[in-house]
């Protein structure tokens, strides 16, 4: 059954699914895209951005990129793509639809559904919701748009953010049995499909409504744009952070450049039509930039990494063309390898330094822990479960509440028309996981805590 009728004919980029349709602009002169981009801003889901990891934990000491500004980037890298394209060639932009107030809004929420913890995180909760329609950041993203966030309407669900919105945020405008369908052929740099899934079957109304006028499972242009502009953020910003820090020797990477040429090659392997020779190509084109010594803080130092960051950024916008066909936006391949070859670096003296893995490997088992004590919250059985197979007798206590937030969202999937078949200990599954994603990492570790008896706060002022 379904939340919302969709009987506009013909589809319109500014329809709400609940709000109907809309004008051009308001009486302020606020276009409907300009009004999805300050819905976004002005969520908690938003807000819980600054206390999400990007690559590394948000409680480190020195000043690292988190969710929140990594967004901040996205949305602006997107929007000034969209808007160069636009000056250059207004007609195709209005054509294909492309928006710089699309872009940019859905570059602010593409993260919205990560977990604490990030990419670790989101592989645990995949594993623990196997047989209750998996998980995947990108369809919790889509989730919270369209289903959790809560506006001013008490009927509507999400934001009610416009069809061109939710379309435009739509990297893999697909839901997970769909997620093969096709892609095998089409080569990685080639930015109009997506290789993963994008939305759960309890919103397959919603995903029928972005894509309401769309072609199969074929990108829109600003979900390019804004997906382009998450590669660029994401190399950039890290090589950023972890060079400052010294864990990224730009200085002496040529002595690295076998390895990190062999972990590429294993890495990207699945990348359809992947060539190493390329990517070795690329790799000598970006050394030249590279920055002359390690950094010490000097200002000689912060202008010579600003400066290269500043020149990867721009050649990275120059680079992207725009048709009337698919794709309807193109990237230089070369441009791409490029910073494939800037992601690389991160990944290996980063993501797989045994500083990072074991600190993962710890954040993987809170994850795990929190699924499973949630979960028991809020079974009423006797026999509660403790791990895949182990039961425990517990007696609970008289006084054993839910917090609200956690019972909202039971109640939420109750009240939800697309969830009526789901089964009981399916819907539990899915409330956990949303309350999850609405928790920051540090209060992840603080429920953690009070949940195996290792906490020594106070009982009073809890935040839940």
């Amino acid at each position: 059954m379904r939340n919302f009728a969709d009987d506009y004919d013909p589809p319109l980029a500014t329809d709400r699914a609940y709000e109907g349709r809309q004008g051009q602009e308001d009486k302020y002169g606020r276009r409907p895209f300009e009004k999805d981009k300050d819905r976004i801003l002005y969520s908690s889901a938003f807000r819980r951005l600054a206390g999400v990891t990007q690559t590394s934990a948000v409680n480190e000491r020195r000043l690292l990129h988190n969710r929140l500004t990594h967004s901040l980037k996205v949305a602006q890298i997107g929007k000034r793509i969209a808007n160069r394209l636009s000056r250059q060639d207004p007609q195709s932009a209005r054509e294909i639809g492309l928006d710089a107030d699309i872009v940019e809004a859905a570059g602010l929420s593409h993260d919205l559904g990560h977990p604490p913890f990030g990419h670790t995180a989101e592989k645990v909760l995949n594993s623990l919701l196997e047989g209750h329609g998996g998980f995947e950041g990108n369809a919790q993203t889509f989730r919270i748009l369209t289903k959790l966030s809560v506006r001013r309407r008490p009927k509507a669900r999400g934001l009610d953010l416009t069809r061109a919105m939710l379309n435009g945020v739509l990297k893999y405008p697909q839901k997970r049995d769909e997620e093969e369908d096709g892609q095998e052929a089409v080569p990685w740099t080639d930015r109009s499909v997506g290789r993963k899934w994008g939305a759960y079957e309890t919103e397959a109304d919603d995903l029928e409504f972005a894509r309401r006028g769309s072609t199969g499972k074929i990108r829109h242009a600003n979900a390019i744009v804004m997906d382009w502009a998450d590669d660029i953020a994401f190399a950039t910003h890290d090589l950023d952070d972890y060079f400052r820090a010294g864990m990224i020797p730009m200085q002496s990477i040529s002595r690295d450049v076998g390895a990190i040429m062999g972990h590429a090659a294993r890495r990207l392997h699945d990348y359809p039509e992947f060539n190493t020779d390329e990517l070795s190509n690329a790799f000598d084109r970006v050394a030249k930039g590279y920055p002359g010594g390690p950094f010490t803080g000097t200002r000689t130092d912060r202008y010579e990494i600003h400066h290269f960051i500043s020149n990867v950024i721009k050649r990275c916008v120059d680079h992207v063309s725009m048709g009337t066909g698919t794709p309807q936006i193109t990237i230089d391949p070369d441009v791409q390898y490029e910073v494939e070859v800037l992601k690389e670096l991160t990944w290996f003296y980063v993501i797989e330094s045994p500083s990072l893995a074991t600190l993962q490997e710890g954040q993987r088992r809170l994850i795990a822990d929190l699924y499973w004590m949630l979960n028991n919250w809020l079974n009423t059985a006797d026999k509660r479960t403790v791990a895949p197979g182990m039961t425990v007798q517990v007696d609970r206590s008289p006084s054993f509440r839910t917090p609200a937030a956690l019972e909202s969202l039971t109640r939420g999937l109750d009240e939800d028309l697309s969830a009526n078949s789901m089964r009981r200990e399916t819907k539990r599954a899915r409330a956990v996981c949303d309350y999850i994603c609405t928790l920051t990492e540090d209060q992840a570790f603080d429920m953690h805590e009070r949940f195996t008896g290792t906490y020594r706060g106070s009982l009073f002022g809890a935040w839940f």
